[in-house]
């Protein structure tokens, strides 16, 4: 096989892949968009973003939309949102590395692109194609974030035997590899789009799809490390920064101890802002009660430093009120008093696994036949190897709605007035029922051999320590109510609770929360009624319709509703509206 000279920088590889208040405390409030919401009501669910145009011309404006973001449009803090997807890089060395890895010049690159990073899917001169993929500034942390998600793509292929595409060249050094950017060069992924098959296969392939993923992750439970932490190649990582052992004592072996390595966490959440250039305990940690600290002390640190009142980067996710820092650092330290109780007592949830968090249907390809296995499952960007019970949740194209399923093992049943409803409302029941079987199937061959007590309890708080300043306090206090009123139950001793709540703070909390609730189940209504995604995005053909519409509802809001709607949020209540300082970006074109 030709061996390919390229700079130390490029990797050439050959043969050997929004926190919402517990509702345990809150009460749910359903809220009909009222009339001067003239709209449609909304359709059935779009996949996350859909197809951009095929880019075919050459020249300027093409490199040009290579480099912007071109697949959808924000509502609001659109310069903000466009510049952190904004990547110039040099397309013919690109092209050329492409040529020369695969042994066939470049005759034409289609770029679909996620909101994290920019895929252009390359067909060779010998007809065969491949993916190159450009990462966004947004994505994540320079060089940890594509060499981590390299090394985790050969670790679950090669070792794990995890379908995922074979990586044939990859750079996380920008500044000295030729092109600019860090990229993944990587075969297509095999099979078809779960996305663009689900609705149209039966229950039996649908439940083929479920016992072959669990089958899949299986193989990557039985993989358990010795601490916590993003995967690397060993030289990609200083000595001082890797855990001294890949594997956990006790664990079975999958080889390669010399070649890979657990270091830093790669996620994006370690580095947004500021946070990027704080020295932060980012790991690797050698056990949960670390990690679960370093989510306190990191924003802790950066809330002392940086942290700006009633600046937010969604206003849809803003929180009513003044925010103040001493409040923040407080309840940050309260949390960090419980942690004992919050990890559980059960070693085998406790193991440091694997797991791909973001199983949507278009990270997910099967087989194209009858049986519809997967084959392929892609985007291992921020991957990490953390505590089970923590990483452990049903894929998204399994979410159902949760009030009616059984608890334990037992399986979900059409109700008992099923015979007495009409042929519409029963043919609704059964596809809902289809769902919840599917849901359950899953929970009860993967996700209860892991169960833990008081789980939501033991969880959420985990989930609002890390965002304070994003969602607010009020989500973490109540997570601290919840721990206080079941100290006994959650303690490994006899020590008492740490935490103190007299009956007038506990009522004050019970009034925020239904406050809370109001608030965020109105705007969440606002959103869907006009067709938005999170931080207000929409199809670029929808953009002119959609900004039209909006400035003409809030000319016809009641008086009495802005009224109202002002004391809740009085700096400024009308979430379409740009929150952050705007930023040096390319201009926007429409």
């Amino acid at each position: 096989m030709k061996v390919l000279r390229s700079p130390a920088s490029i990797r050439i590889v050959r043969p050997s892949s929004a926190l919402n208040v517990s509702r345990k405390l809150a009460t749910a409030v359903s809220i009909t968009p009222p009339s001067y919401l003239s709209l449609p009501p909304p359709g059935p669910p779009h996949p996350l973003l859909p197809d951009p145009p095929v880019v075919t011309s050459l020249g300027t404006e093409y490199n040009e939309n290579l480099f912007r973001y071109t697949s959808g449009r924000w509502l609001y803090n659109e310069s903000q949102q466009m510049a952190q997807r904004y990547i110039k890089f040099d397309v013919a060395a690109l092209q050329r590395i492409i040529a020369s890895v695969c042994d066939s010049p470049v005759v034409s690159m289609e770029k679909k692109e996620g909101l994290f990073n920019k895929t252009l899917m390359v067909t060779l001169a010998n007809g065969k194609k491949v993916a190159a993929r450009i990462k966004n500034p947004i994505a994540g942390p320079d060089h940890l974030t594509t060499s981590s998600e390299v090394a985790t793509m050969d670790f679950v292929r090669n070792n794990l035997g995890i379908p995922v595409p074979e990586i044939l060249a990859w750079s996380s050094h920008a500044a000295n590899n030729g092109v600019g950017a860090e990229y993944i060069i990587m075969e297509s992924a095999q099979g078809v789009q779960l996305s663009t098959v689900w609705r149209t296969m039966d229950s039996r392939q649908k439940k083929n799809v479920v016992n072959s993923l669990v089958a899949l992750e299986q193989n990557m439970l039985n993989a358990k490390f010795a601490q916590y932490g993003s995967l690397y190649y060993r030289d990609d990582i200083p000595e001082s920064k890797r855990a001294p052992r890949l594997y956990a004592h006790g664990s079975r072996r999958f080889g390669s101890e010399e070649k890979f390595c657990i270091g830093p966490i790669a996620h994006r959440n370690f580095y947004e802002d500021e946070r990027a250039t704080m020295d932060l305990d980012r790991g690797p940690w050698s056990s949960p009660e670390d990690y679960l600290r370093s989510l306190a002390l990191r924003e802790e640190a950066w809330i002392s430093r940086f942290a700006k009142p009633n600046i937010h980067d969604d206003p849809f996710r803003n929180v009513s009120g003044p925010q103040l820092k001493e409040e923040h650092l407080r309840c940050l330290e309260q949390y960090r008093s419980i942690i004992p109780a919050l990890v559980p007592t059960t070693r085998k949830v406790l193991a440091s696994n694997l797991w791909h968090s973001d199983l949507n249907p278009g990270n997910i390809f099967v087989s194209d036949d009858e049986e519809r296995r997967v084959v392929s499952i892609i985007d291992w960007q921020g991957c990490w190897a953390g505590p089970a019970y923590l990483q452990m949740t049903s894929p998204s194209f399994l979410a159902c709605d949760g009030a009616g399923l059984p608890s334990g093992l037992d399986f979900p049943k059409l109700p008992p007035e099923y015979d007495i409803m009409s042929q519409d409302t029963k043919a609704i029941m059964r596809e809902e029922h289809k769902a919840q079987m599917l849901h359950k199937l899953y929970e009860i061959k993967q996700l209860y051999p892991y169960r833990i007590s008081d789980r939501e309890a033991r969880t959420m708080p985990v989930r609002a320590a890390g965002r304070t300043w994003k969602d607010g306090i009020l989500p973490l206090r109540l997570a601290l109510l919840d721990i206080f009123s079941r100290w006994a139950e959650l303690s490994r001793s006899d020590e008492p609770c740490p935490l103190r709540f007299t009956r007038e703070e506990v009522e004050e909390l019970k009034r925020q929360r239904d406050r809370y609730v109001d608030w965020h189940d109105f705007l969440d209504d606002m959103r869907t009624t006009f067709g938005m995604r999170l931080y207000g995005w929409v199809s670029p053909h929808e953009y002119p319709s959609k900004r039209a519409l909006l400035e003409g509802t809030r000319s016809r809001l009641p008086v009495a509703l802005t009224s109202q709607l002002e004391e809740i949020l009085p700096q400024d209540w009308w979430p379409f509206r740009d929150t952050v300082p705007l930023p040096s970006a390319p201009e926007v074109r429409v």
